[in-house]
């Protein structure tokens, strides 16, 4: 029988689709092709292989300090060329914002192919609008919703975003975030052995080693973490702070820290290396005004690792039970608010451990796996019966 050609529009490879997408090509359903709109993702370092997929890099006209720019982040005319080479059944578009996104849609209106829109947008980012941009943005996305067959959603936050601007529930279908579970819990049990080692290497000798991962950016809100440390610091916990990522923050971030000898910046770390820090660290702590979802949640739950949280976070609210397995914080909470948490969260090692433990087999569930099956099923409602999964 004859298999769907399905295919797939993508800013740029990162080290977390990939897996998906390998899975997705060896399926005995579909014929994918991915259609790349620039090598590199923005302010991100990552050096890792295509796995064996069929990929297509477009050309991309916009000026690389537009990268990441709402619309002309990628104009990449090409991709009409691609997919009139291609004839694909259907297409997934990951994200609307852009040039080249916007030319796919309406292509596949004209030619009545069907299109699978996905994104990690957040229902909770929306209140941080202005009245203005809220309205424009409506506007456009009533248009979008004629054009979109189904939803491929991420999480909770990423459903309710969705059915916020218009989508029925028979439109959508979840397809998880995730990561490769079984090798961050593998390499982190094996950092987790050699700890002592590696805190006494590195001089992090507090009672208690929090984490952080990702971007150093105001958003992140990284400096509020640092204060919280000072904070609780100054009240006895004994807690101590590891920074991993790189950004236009840096700077100010270590100027922040001076003084304090318990904060540690590594650098940007390559995907691969981050188990060896989620394996010595006793808590994960992501302090961001929003998180459209976070990835560094399901690193951190895969790696045995609790994680405190801000709820308005997208992988909070599908990952972390709490008071279970994690502990979740208000978006915005003060340097005093988030150094109380950590002085009621930081008791012991052993209860650490426990919620650790539970994290670990949440993360389970969100995996390549569940993501490929909610793809394969969004295109079995859009595809006719003569292309069957």
């Amino acid at each position: 029988m004859k298999k769907k050609r399905v295919a797939f529009l993508v800013g740029a490879p990162t080290p977390y689709r990939e897996p998906l997408f390998k899975r997705l090509a060896a399926s005995s359903r579909c014929d994918i092709r991915v259609l790349y709109c620039r090598e590199r993702q923005p302010d991100q370092g990552w050096e890792f292989a295509l796995q064996d997929y069929s990929a297509v890099f477009l050309k991309n006209l916009s000026p690389v300090k537009w990268r990441g720019k709402f619309l002309v982040s990628d104009v990449n005319p090409g991709v009409l060329k691609e997919l009139r080479s291609y004839k694909p059944d259907a297409v997934v578009v990951h994200g609307y914002n852009t040039v080249t996104a916007l030319l796919a849609i309406r292509w596949c209106k004209h030619r009545g192919v069907p299109v699978l829109m996905r994104s990690d947008s957040n229902v909770h980012a929306e209140p941080m609008k202005t009245r203005f941009k809220l309205m424009v943005k409506r506007l456009f996305l009533t248009w979008l919703m004629k054009q979109v067959a189904a939803f491929l959603t991420v999480g909770k936050t990423n459903s309710a975003y969705w059915q916020h601007y218009g989508a029925s529930l028979d439109q959508i279908f979840m397809a998880s975030l995730a990561i490769d579970n079984d090798y961050f819990g593998r390499e982190a049990a094996r950092s987790r052995a050699n700890r002592e080692r590696t805190l006494a290497e590195n001089g992090w000798r507090s009672a208690f080693l929090l984490l952080y991962v990702g971007r150093l950016v105001p958003v992140k809100r990284v400096d509020v973490l640092i204060e919280a440390v000072r904070l609780a610091s100054v009240d006895g916990l004994n807690l101590g702070l590891v920074i991993v990522g790189d950004g236009t923050e840096r700077t100010r971030l270590e100027t922040q820290a001076f003084g304090m000898s318990q904060v540690h910046f590594v650098g940007f770390q390559e995907w691969r290396d981050l188990p060896r820090y989620y394996g010595v660290a006793d808590l994960f702590v992501l302090p961001s005004e929003v998180e459209p979802w976070g990835l560094v949640i399901n690193e951190a739950m895969a790696s045995g690792l609790p994680v405190l949280a801000v709820r308005t976070a997208g992988a909070a609210g599908d990952l972390i039970v709490p008071e279970q397995n994690g502990f979740l914080v208000p978006e915005g909470s003060s340097a005093a608010t988030l150094a109380s948490v950590l002085k009621e969260v930081c008791v012991s090692k052993d209860y650490l451990s426990t919620f650790g433990k539970k994290a670990q087999l949440t993360s389970r569930v969100w995996s390549y796996s569940a993501a490929a099956e909610g793809i394969e099923r969004a295109l079995a409602h859009c595809l006719p019966r003569e292309l069957p999964l």
